[in-house]
């Protein structure tokens, strides 16, 4: 019989032998065990948590881009955020194509319910509860993506959400539209290997965003202070900072971050006086911030932001005609409309 030690070291070495083995297997297929990059993509049914049904299959197709999730990802709020303003950039830019999620594992249902309606619009996901679907494909890690082309093929397949996760979804995607070829696409992700830090720094403003679009201002607030410090002297980082400060009513604090602004441009200059006299108005201090923006459009005269708080600090005065006309000089920057600008002098 062995010894005790030699027992545990010939344990140990099976051990490491499996492990090495089995991520050798793995490795060499593309983040699915049934499904490969050149197969056709099977049909399926997939239903989300109000019972709409999506069919995949039949002869017309579009480019389709997948993404499987698990309901517990310590990272699945940001990864379906991103996901969702690239499906939106995307669209914008007048690409056709179909992209959808699907969510597997306890707590998915309440999860998508959870979801705004705007979000379920740009980015479906659905539901899997039984792992049917994981199981069809194969999947082996979450998140896990695939780019299927117009003609069924599978193009792409990554598993795991590394820091090119994304940028290699954008990449197959623009390629399974024809915006691309595949040396562009290798090219795309190449790009952001050599430059992880703008990514970061990028995807943290971008979920910032998103956040502050939906009224998470706290949550958007985290993410630029993670961006400042990577990069402590970005002006455009504290600017963006400072204007989600006010909207929270962090007066205070956006001050402070306004004044620490070392901006050179006249247009950041104005932008961060914009960010004081916004929070002075908020704080009631309403002389102040009439100075301040006076001294805000003297460097930039037809912001149509600057003019909107002259605005909001002419009608806190009581002062309605001078408001108007800020209000007006403002929609007139927004739309190009000389008439509009030309009006608040009648």
């Amino acid at each position: 019989m062995l010894a005790r030690e030699d027992s545990i070291r010939l344990w140990r070495l099976v051990t490491l032998v499996l492990v090495v083995c089995l991520a050798s297997s793995l490795a060499g297929q593309e983040g699915l065990r049934r499904i490969h990059v050149g197969d056709t993509m099977p049909e399926f049914a997939l239903s989300d948590v109000n019972g709409t049904t999506v069919l995949y299959g039949g002869k017309e197709a579009r480019p389709l881009g997948i993404v499987v999730f698990q309901a517990g990802q310590s990272q699945r709020e940001r990864l379906v955020t991103d996901i969702e303003a690239l499906v939106q950039k995307l669209r914008l830019e007048g690409a056709v194509f179909d992209c959808l999620g699907v969510m597997t594992g306890p707590g998915a249902s309440e999860y998508l319910r959870s979801r705004d309606r705007d979000a379920r619009t740009a980015f479906p996901i659905f539901t899997d509860p039984n792992f049917a679907f994981w199981g069809r494909l194969g999947v082996i890690a979450a998140p896990t993506a695939v780019v299927v082309g117009a003609d069924h093929k599978v193009q792409w397949i990554k598993a795991g959400y590394g820091y090119d996760f994304l940028a290699g979804f954008h990449a197959h995607l623009n390629k399974a539209l024809g915006l691309t070829d595949a040396a562009d696409a290798s090219m795309h992700v190449e790009t952001l290997a050599n430059s992880s830090a703008r990514a970061r720094r990028d995807r943290h403003i971008q979920l910032a965003r998103m956040l502050a679009r939906k009224g998470r201002l706290e949550s958007a607030i985290a993410e630029l202070e993670k961006v400042r410090e990577l990069e402590p002297n970005a002006v455009d980082v504290a600017l963006e900072l400072g204007e989600v400060l006010c909207r929270a009513g962090k007066n205070e604090a956006a001050l402070k971050t306004a004044t620490q602004v070392k901006a050179e441009s006249n247009p950041d200059k104005a932008r961060a006086m914009l960010i004081s006299a916004w929070a002075k108005r908020q704080m009631g201090d309403l002389d102040a911030a009439g100075v301040i923006l006076t001294e805000a459009l003297a460097l930039d005269p037809e912001s149509p932001r600057i003019l909107y708080e002259s605005g909001k600090v002419h009608q806190a005065r009581g002062e309605s005609e001078k408001a108007l006309v800020c209000y007006r000089r403002a929609l007139a920057g927004v739309f190009g409309d000389n008439d509009v600008g030309s009006a608040s002098h009648k």
